[in-house]
């Protein structure tokens, strides 16, 4: 009877144990097929969980106005963003543990964006106020102060500030040079385009601002300059 008492223990004790050790070793197989589900000759790229191939194009597109790529990495028209032209760490910490790519002078990286920007310049001092007293009467000294501009960028360098349909007063930080529903300027006011509003597009993109059809739903073909789909 001692010997079933112990059985039955140890029985209830691995059911106990086995749901944590499922969860860990699901969650390492998952990184691990997310990692290895790449082809010969490519690599995993984390942050937009995709496959890169590991010879850089001879051919790399020019980044956007105001935008520029870092050392070892170029612009992807697809991804509308800078990737790497071979395996990165993946930054970790709220302040990043691993470096962040080099960037060209007078620019930074933009870790949201994953792309180099201009560095913002310093402000301008703020000049001092005038000794010379004001003509006329009083006892003291009256200074004249030049203005101070208090405005405050609503959003970070790269991205607009979008107004929330239906809602007054809020607004959304977008991208617009690879936003879908806001390619080219912000769709709430009229001044960009919603890629997905095309009609019979299935697959679309915004690349610099412009709308990209790729392909079209059944009974509607690709236009010759790939902007739209005509009804068949």
């Amino acid at each position: 009877m001692a010997f079933v008492k112990r059985v039955v223990a140890f029985s209830l004790l691995a059911l106990a144990v086995a749901p944590f050790v499922s969860a860990s070793t699901l969650a390492t197989r998952t990184t691990k097929s997310a990692s290895k589900s790449c082809s010969k000759g490519e690599f995993y790229f984390e942050r937009k969980d995709c496959c890169l191939s590991t010879t850089t194009p001879t051919h790399t597109p020019t980044p956007p106005s105001g935008k520029s790529c870092p050392t070892q990495w170029y612009w992807h028209t697809d991804y509308g963003c800078c990737v790497p032209s071979k395996p990165v760490p993946t930054p970790s910490g709220p302040s990043g543990s691993t470096p962040p790519p080099q960037c060209g002078k007078n620019s930074q990286w933009e870790e949201a964006l994953l792309c180099c920007t201009p560095t913002p310049s310093k402000p301008t001092p703020t000049p001092k106020p005038s000794s010379t007293p004001k003509q006329g009467n009083g006892n003291g000294h009256h200074y004249k102060r030049a203005p101070v501009s208090r405005d405050v960028p609503a959003c970070p360098k790269g991205l607009d500030a979008c107004p929330i349909s239906g809602l007054l007063g809020d607004f959304e930080c977008l991208d617009t040079s690879v936003e879908l529903e806001s390619c080219g300027g912000c769709a709430s006011t009229g001044q960009g385009q919603d890629c997905t509003a095309i009609e019979g597009a299935w697959n679309v993109g915004c690349n610099s601002g412009s709308c990209k059809v790729y392909s079209c739903f059944a009974g509607y073909k690709l236009s010759s300059d790939g902007t739209s789909c005509i009804a068949l």
